[in-house]
């Protein structure tokens, strides 16, 4: 064992040369050696500095408020004492393959690079920094001019492998070639010009809490936690913490493993650091992609709640396994481009977009979820995406994807897709808006309810070839561009209540009977204008509800078909008698059902007047038939204006002469009386034809009714007279629904 003096030190400095210890010899240099020489004067020294190599670095290295100007390298040494550099202010200091015992550097200054590289730190300094908990490695509030190097380091301690509050780098942090560290990397208020890279870093916090906090940091650069050459993974088992960090460049996550707490608990803003969160990043700024990439295990959720983002990129080979948690929560976040999953990801957890704004495409096609926070595995109230839904090829079971209040820029495209929520909601778009068409076809399967209440579809709700196995809830939903309702399986219950359409395209006869469409307003049919295919769809549904079969009449009357309306208005009316009454049939009831059934039977509730003219053809010739037999004619009587009484024969009942009255106003007859059938022009004569039509269209005057009546003190005079009045009340109500119904038929539609 050979221990190096001051001189021998000195010599070697100034020559520039490194000191090391010679084949299979142990070589000691004291710490306060080394501290006497960083006080000589700069001209002392070669700029190469102090480089030792392969020594045991014996006592406390104490270089606490010194200035240091050239460098301090030691390699493959041994300290058995903590080193001290507390408000040094150094060039550039290497600790390369050292065994130390812990670095105390707080407030340190470097103007160049902090190497760290291969070394073995262990230990659990306390500081003033902290009172609650030591750390191997500090560096609070120092400053690094070049980089922070760990490459194959390996830091132990209890609970903190680094504490670095508020450090400045103006390069890159490389934690990376097999770094690991057991305890937490602090790093609170970093500032790094640079790029933080920890590829292949194992990250192990004993307590799984915080394995590295970068809570407020500000990266200039990237963010890598990826894959080494030789395909080591990194590995964090806890949690990392980047609320409110600002990344400038981009965020890569690949081929990871996390393993936090077991425990999986609510995460977000207001219990950011809870158990089981891989990563709570609320409030995390990152100005370029967010990308996990290959073959990542992610045990815990991702909270990016708040955040603002370029593109957000999971690539096929990832899986979250977040069972009863958030897997993804992205509440008020803000993506200044994409959401990209790709097809294959396996989710078990929610994914969380509530009040999210995505200014590009949401495609989450092909991807599979499961095992839900709660209810829903897609939690979407209120979110933005100025683009694109795709959800193509989407399988989700035990829970529902709920997008209520959502705004969707383009399609909304659930071609194909899974959805397995037995008992409860399997896709939820209540009071959205979809800019463009919404797609639920192709195989498209729900097995739960789908839920659409006003929900808002400026394109085509399309969902023809879908299996909706609970149903579909459509109230007050608007489809600007039609409806495909051709359904591969006629679901049990469709309610499309207030609902509007432009075209309905769907099949009459693969309609559910639980059916409600009262209220539902579509301007056309696509192709299907077989009036009985209506009339039995609209028959089938129960209760019955006459507002379909206007609208369905109007829709045929609309588009040329004035006769096929009037056949579904006379079926409504036919149904509504048939309807059962709240309160039971009472004799008011039946009334008003018979009066209604003979008005349907004899003018089909005034939508077919032809019937009345054959009726009341067939009551002409009943009416003339009566009055061409002689027994009728023998009733009737004829008077004049003197008093005369005639017969239809000519008989002359009564025939007195009545004198001239005095006041002038009538005068004796210059001719001789003649009793002939009419009295010679005293009365209108008989005419049975007239007489008929006279009596059974009252609405014209044809002057025989006026004048001959039935004499009911004669035989048969009452029977006549029955018949002749009853003839002329039907009369006038048949020909008074003749005017009306063809005055109806005559307006413009």
């Amino acid at each position: 064992m050979r221990t190096l003096d001051a001189e021998a030190l000195a010599q070697a400095c100034a020559g520039g040369r490194a000191v090391r210890a010679q084949d299979g010899e142990e070589l000691v240099v004291g710490a306060h050696l080394v501290r006497e020489l960083c006080r000589r004067d700069r001209d002392e020294i070669d700029p190469r500095g102090l480089a030792i190599e392969g020594a045991q670095i014996k006592g406390d290295l104490d270089l606490s408020g010194m200035e240091v100007p050239f460098p301090l390298r030691f390699t493959d040494c041994v300290f058995d004492r903590p080193v001290d550099a507390d408000g040094a202010d150094l060039y550039l200091l290497a600790f390369d393959g050292c065994t130390v015992p812990g670095i105390l550097a707080n407030g340190l200054r470097v103007r160049r690079d902090l190497d760290l590289s291969r070394s073995r730190i262990t230990g659990d300094l306390r500081t003033s920094a902290s009172t609650s908990c030591g750390a191997a490695v500090w560096l609070c509030e120092s400053e690094i001019g070049g980089r922070l190097l760990c490459q194959g380091t390996v830091i132990s301690s209890t609970r903190r492998a680094i504490q670095a509050d508020r450090m400045r780098v103006g390069g890159t942090i490389r934690l990376l070639d097999g770094f690991e560290a057991s305890g937490g990397l602090r790093l609170i208020g970093a500032r790094l010009e640079g790029s933080l890279d920890l590829t292949g870093a194992r990250l192990t916090r004993p307590d799984r809490g915080l394995a590295l906090d970068l809570s407020d940091a500000q990266i200039g650069g990237s963010l890598f936690l990826i894959d080494d050459q030789r395909g080591r993974p990194p590995l964090v088992r806890g949690c990392i913490d980047l609320s409110n960090a600002r990344i400038s460049g981009q965020f890569l996550i690949r081929a990871a493993v996390f393993e936090p707490a077991e425990t999986v608990r609510g995460t977000g803003y207001s219990s950011r650091r809870s158990s089981g969160t891989a990563i709570s990043a609320p409030g995390l700024f990152v100005g370029g992609d967010l990308s996990v990439e290959g073959e990542c295990r992610i045990g815990g959720g991702a909270d990016f709640a708040m955040g603002s983002f370029s593109t957000i990129r999971i690539h096929r080979e990832c899986a979250f396994t977040v069972g009863g948690g958030r897997a993804l929560d992205l509440t008020n976040a803000e993506l200044r481009s994409s959401l990209l999953i790709e097809e294959g990801v396996a989710v078990e957890g929610t994914l969380r977009l509530a009040g999210a704004h995505i200014r590009g495409d949401l495609r989450l096609s092909g991807t599979r979820w499961s095992r839900p926070e709660k209810e829903s595995l897609i939690a979407a109230q209120g979110v933005v995406v100025d683009s694109v839904v795709n959800l193509r090829g989407l399988e989700a079971t035990g829970g529902r994807l709920r997008f209520r209040s959502a705004s969707v820029g383009g399609v909304l495209d659930a071609r194909g897709a899974r959805l397995c929520n037995p008992g409860g909601d399997a896709l939820s778009l209540q009071q959205a808006l979809v800019r463009g068409p919404l797609l639920l076809t192709e195989g498209f399967t729900a097995q739960g309810r789908v839920l659409l209440n006003r929900c808002g579809v400026e394109g085509r709700l399309d969902m023809e070839g879908g299996t909706f196995s609970e149903g579909i809830e459509a109230v007050s939903a608007t489809a600007s561009g039609g409806m495909g309702l051709r359904w591969a399986e006629v679901p049990p219950r469709v309610d499309l209540t207030g609902a509007s359409t432009t075209v309905l395209a769907d099949d009459a006869a693969r309609w559910p009977q639980d059916t409600a469409i009262s209220g539902f307003v579509y301007d056309r049919f696509d192709d299907a204008w077989d009036w009985r295919a209506r009339r039995d769809w609209l028959r089938a549904m129960t209760p019955f509800d006459a507002g379909p079969y206007e609208q369905a009449a109007r829709v045929f009357r609309q588009h040329g078909h004035p006769a096929e309306a009037e056949h579904l208005l006379i079926e409504q009316r036919r149904q509504a008698r048939r309807a059962p009454a709240p309160g039971g049939r009472s004799p008011r009831r039946r009334i008003r059902d018979a009066r209604d059934l003979l008005y349907g039977l004899t003018v089909g509730y005034g939508y077919r007047p032809g019937r009345v003219l054959w009726l009341l053809g067939a009551l002409l010739v009943l009416v003339g038939a009566m009055m061409l037999t002689p027994w009728a004619q023998e009733t009737l009587r004829a008077t004049d204006p003197r008093g005369n009484v005639y017969a239809v024969d000519g008989r002359l009942v009564t025939v007195d002469d009545v004198a001239a009255p005095k006041d002038g106003t009538a005068t004796g007859a210059r001719r001789g009386t003649r009793p002939g059938p009419c009295g010679d022009g005293q009365v209108r004569c008989f005419d049975p034809l007239f007489y008929t039509v006279d009596t059974v269209v009252p609405l014209l005057s044809l002057g025989q009714r006026a004048t001959w009546y039935p004499e009911t003190r004669s035989p048969h005079g009452s029977l006549v007279s029955t018949l002749l009045n009853t003839a002329g009340l039907l009369g006038w109500l048949l020909s008074t629904v003749v005017v009306l119904s063809f005055a109806r038929l005559a307006r413009p539609v």
